[in-house]
């Protein structure tokens, strides 16, 4: 507590002492005002090369022959050419201009002393030695108050000094200084320069040092006498320092300082009682926050399990919602494709009934209709059938041949007639002729006559023509009325079968236009050997005796009876016959009796199949009720419609799934929230825990620190009043302390600086800096200084924000 109370203290007595420095000593009547700033070149060791004081004097009335003094040399108007009436120091200006702004030459010693040393790795070196060097620098700026003077103070003498406030300044380019350190001072930087500041009051630590309690001895870091800069450096170029200060303390009123400072202390020892009886109730507080700490922590205990059970709890439902998102999106998957399969379903079935009712239902009602038309030609035909009779074969091919023989007769003997005719006719010319031999010729010349073969031609041509169309006439009959039978319509044969079918009948030939050449040349060649042989066995003699019509009916008996008995004729005959037998294919009437059978068997069954066709289409339809559920076409319908009302109905499942599991999503969102929450909460549930247990083992020796405190500030009340009784010594106005400050501050009040006359506010300040390798060796001219003293306000602003810091 003691530390706290002279760090109070010490700002305190700083203040005494450092608010003085920025305040003017205006008079409140004065009408003429004079501000001065001295300009000091310095070398690189800190002694003088030059100085130059710049005055401004400001009247608002302008000046009047007004009075200033100056022991400045080669005096110059800065703005006019108005110069002043000088005599000795004495200067009169006469002006109707309210600011005169003027400089001179200074030889006065400067009120504060500047010494710089250098050493480069601990070994002193000359500003000049250590350009383009490196290695480690220490700058050591030692700074002078020339401005002392011996008094006596309550019977002592003491050497006391015009307070000046000091502010010094190493300007250090970066790319060659690294690593600055200062003791009591700042470094500030951009990316090219880099500043040290500094604070100093010169030989004020002298002048009240030994007069202050020993708890303010941290008033010796405002009070600097001596500035130390250390720094890397590389190809070293040497620092430029800037300094600044003013006289200080001349506003100050220490009466009434010193009765607030009283009343201060007064404050602090109220505070410290108040203070001791506090930390007594500060430790029965503490002994109850120990007793209000456990419960706390047993009810906490509670309330940290709870939060883990709710943690537990908040998992599994974190598990079960993850769960649940994953089903109810799976659920929206299937009932999507559910709803997909539906609508595919309705597609369908209202196709399939689509179908039904415009196909399937309008073929039944034919079928039905064709069905009854069907059956009755079946009747039909089964009645005509059994009228059918299969004739035989056998003894109709004998009853052809007989028939066939029959004309092969009648044209043998209508041949024979012919040859007679023709040999009685030729007989009868060759009688006339009256020579046997010419009969005879005539004969043998009708054998080859065109006319008897011809005839012979005709003859069997007509007669074998016609028997073996009676023939094929009667075999195609039979052929054509198995055809008629299975082209009925209501048999329903394909054409496969009734091929197959009349595959199995031998077919009939064609009657031919043409008759046999081997029949005819047969017939013709016996009809001329027979002409022939009669020629060769006419008498000529005999016909030379006949007449004509004796000869006719001799030779037409003989001619007929040759032809029709010739062998040659008979072989021909039975020739025919064979021929016309053979024209009769052999038909098998087994088969076309069983084929009959069959169809009498297939009657019987198409009867069956037209009541299992009725079955079968009062199953898929029924006319009076169409919606029947019981046909397959009234089934068709229902599932349509039922397909139609799942489709909605799965359309609005999908709907509603897709909802619930946006709505599990987010659940399952808010689930995870509230886990990572919940586990946040168990995670600062066990922080709190272990603060609890912490807070109740600093409660226990807090508890020991606030009995500590008690005694302690019971101990601290007294020792603190000791140290409140020293401070005396500066609240009272007749101590040594407040005796010397008040001397300073009329030392400072009462510096003229190159002189002020009677009557005139003047404020005092020198601005000095080393000099550069590129600075001229004279700095004199009217523009800096004029320029300087323009931004001298700026400068001091700079500087308090640099220390403001």
């Amino acid at each position: 507590m003691s530390k706290y109370l002279t760090k109070s203290v010490a700002a305190t007595i700083s203040a005494l002492l450092l608010l003085g420095c920025a305040a003017p000593a205006f008079a409140a009547d004065a009408t003429v005002e004079k501000k001065e700033t001295s300009y000091l070149i310095l070398n690189a060791d800190g002694s003088v090369q030059e100085q130059i004081t710049s005055d401004w004097l400001h009247s608002d009335d302008g000046f009047d022959a007004v009075t200033d003094e100056s022991d400045l040399s080669d005096i110059q108007n800065l703005k006019s050419d108005v110069m002043p009436e000088q005599s000795g120091n004495t200067l009169k200006w006469t002006t109707d201009e309210t600011d005169i702004y003027y400089q001179g030459k200074n030889s006065a010693q400067a009120p504060v002393g500047v010494s710089i040393e250098y050493t480069l790795d601990g070994k002193a070196v000359t500003a000049d030695e250590l350009k383009g060097q490196s290695g480690h620098l220490v700058a050591t700026v030692k700074l002078t108050n020339n401005t002392g003077e011996e008094v006596t103070v309550n019977g002592k003498k003491r050497t006391v000094y015009t307070p000046f406030f000091t502010v010094a300044a190493a300007v250090l380019p970066s790319e060659n200084f690294k690593n600055i350190t200062t003791e009591h001072g700042l470094v500030e930087s951009d990316s090219k320069t880099q500043v040290a500041c500094y604070l100093a009051m010169p030989s004020m630590k002298e002048a009240v040092s030994d007069l202050l309690p020993d708890s303010f001895d941290k008033l010796d870091d405002l009070m600097l006498d001596t500035l130390t800069l250390e720094a890397d450096v590389t190809d070293c170029t040497v620092p430029m320092f800037l300094f600044a200060a003013a006289p200080n303390l001349s506003d100050l009123d220490l009466d009434e300082v010193s009765d607030e400072l009283g009343d201060t202390m007064d404050e602090l020892t109220d505070a410290i009682d108040q203070l001791k009886d506090g930390s007594g109730a500060l430790d029965d507080a503490v002994g109850t926050l120990v007793e209000s700490l456990d419960t706390f922590a047993s009810s906490y205990s509670q309330f940290d399990a709870g939060v883990d059970s709710a943690l537990n709890g908040t998992q599994t439902l974190a598990n079960g919602t993850e769960n649940l998102l994953e089903n109810a999106q799976l659920l929206a998957t299937k009932t999507g494709e559910l709803s997909l399969g539906a609508i595919q379903l309705q597609n369908s079935t209202a196709q399939l009934a689509g179908v039904m009712n415009q196909q399937l239902v309008p073929g039944l009602v034919e079928a039905s209709e064709k069905k009854t038309a069907l059956e009755d030609k079946m009747t039909e035909l089964s009645g005509k059938l059994e009228t059918v009779e299969i004739p035989d074969m056998t003894a109709l091919k004998a009853q052809l041949g007989a028939g066939a023989e029959q004309v092969f007769d009648g044209a043998a003997s209508g041949a024979a007639k012919a040859a007679s005719e023709a040999a009685a006719s030729n007989a009868a010319k060759a009688a006339s002729q009256k020579t046997a031999e010419e009969i005879k010729s005539n004969v043998q010349a009708a054998s080859s006559s065109k006319d008897v073969t011809n005839a012979a031609a005709a003859l069997t041509t007509q007669l074998y023509q016609s028997g073996y169309s009676a023939g094929y006439q009667t075999s195609q009959a039979y052929v054509d009325e198995v055809k008629a039978v299975l082209d009925n319509g209501g048999l329903r044969f394909t054409k496969e079968q009734k091929e197959a079918i009349l595959a199995t009948l031998p077919q009939a030939e064609q009657p031919s236009t043409s008759t046999p050449g081997a029949v005819i040349d047969n017939v013709t060649e016996q009809v001329s050997d027979m002409v022939e042989k009669i020629a060769s066995d006419i008498d000529p003699d005999a016909i030379a005796s006949a007449v004509g019509p004796k000869v006719a009916e001799q030779v037409a008996p003989i001619v007929t009876e040759e032809v029709t008995t010739s062998e040659k004729l008979a072989a021909a005959k039975q020739s025919a016959v064979q021929q016309v037998a053979a024209a009769i294919p052999d038909i098998n009437t087994d088969e076309l009796k069983s084929l009959m059978g069959e169809f009498k068997d297939l009657s019987s069954q198409a009867g069956e199949m037209m009541g299992s066709v009725d079955t079968l289409t009062g199953a898929l339809y029924n006319a009076e009720n169409p919606a029947d559920t019981n046909t397959v076409v009234g089934a068709a319908n229902a599932i349509s419609d039922g397909a139609a009302k799942l489709g909605s109905g799965a359309s609005q499942l999908a709907t509603g799934t897709s909802a619930f599991a946006t709505g599990v999503g987010t659940l399952d969102v808010g689930t995870n929230q509230l886990l990572s929450g919940m586990e946040t909460l168990s995670s600062s549930s066990k922080t709190v825990s272990n603060a609890i247990g912490q807070f109740q083992s600093g409660g226990a020796e807090l508890k020991d620190g606030t009995s500590e405190l008690s005694d302690g500030m019971t101990e601290f009340s007294g020792t603190i009043n000791d140290k409140l009784d020293g401070l005396s010594e500066i609240t009272d106005p007749d101590s040594t302390l407040a005796r010397v400050i008040d001397i300073m501050k009329d030392r400072a009040d009462s510096f003229k600086g190159s002189g002020r006359a009677d009557g005139t506010d003047m404020t005092v300040s020198y601005v000095m800096r080393t000099a550069t390798d590129s600075s001229s060796n004279s700095t004199s001219t009217t523009e800096e200084t004029t320029t300087e003293t323009e931004t001298k306000d700026s400068f001091w602003n700079r500087v308090a924000n640099l220390f403001s810091k």
